[in-house]
């Protein structure tokens, strides 16, 4: 609930600023939207052999109408990526006190960032219904939470560098509540273009991230 809080008043100046250039016959519209994470990370060949995790995002969004069917929207959201990787653990030294043929562990990383995207959206269809959208976003690294089957274990993500930056394309459903809101539905997936580790990675390669967001966003009109 903090974190949604510091979302809404980090969006408060871009709304006062976003009135002053909107159509009147367009009102804004602010939102608070929360969904799924479907993410994973790419680049190398030790990343092409983790896996895409489930995850959450939290966050808020402002959309500033330019004609009747395009607008410009933004969202700023706590996104939370994550992967994993299931691992062999032999036993060499015949340890009693673990599986004679050893033993599978799974590994799970998390990262968290405070994500920007900024988007054209356009409105489709004569009830406008339907929508596509596209465009960039930035992210910046808040910290990382490593598991291992599921305990929580202590580990380096300063590797990572605290600016992420992609291009994001969405398409959703919009569905009336009222005169002045409504319940959108959004597929969207942002794809990752910088290489976020500081240090060389394997094989001369890179790590980027990769995240499908399935959103539902609440909007009502300023």
């Amino acid at each position: 609930m903090k974190t949604l809080h510091a979302l809404l008043l980090a969006m408060l100046p871009v709304a006062a600023l976003a009135q002053e250039i909107t159509p009147q016959s367009q009102p804004l519209k602010f939102g608070i939207n929360a969904g799924a994470t479907y993410a994973g990370i790419r680049g190398n060949n030790e990343a092409e052999k983790s896996d895409y995790a489930l995850d959450y995002l939290v966050g808020v969004s402002l959309e500033v109408p330019l004609s009747e069917r395009l607008s410009l929207i933004t969202n700023l959201n706590y996104e939370r990526i994550s992967y994993k990787r299931d691992y062999y653990v032999e036993n060499p030294n015949f340890d009693p006190f673990l599986p004679p043929d050893g033993y599978e562990i799974t590994v799970r990383a998390t990262m968290q960032y405070l994500t920007l995207p900024v988007n054209l959206k356009y409105y489709v269809g004569a009830s406008k219904k339907f929508y596509i959208n596209g465009g960039a976003f930035a992210g910046y690294f808040l910290d990382g939470i490593s598991k291992v089957n599921g305990d929580k274990i202590n580990d380096d993500y300063s590797i990572f560098k605290d600016f992420n930056f992609g291009a994001n394309l969405g398409v959703g459903v919009r569905f009336p509540v009222s005169d002045t809101s409504d319940i959108n539905i959004e597929l969207r997936d942002n794809l990752g273009l910088a290489n976020i580790s500081k240090v060389p990675v394997v094989g001369d390669g890179s790590v980027k991230t990769n995240s499908v967001n399935l959103m539902v966003i609440w909007q009502f009109g300023l």
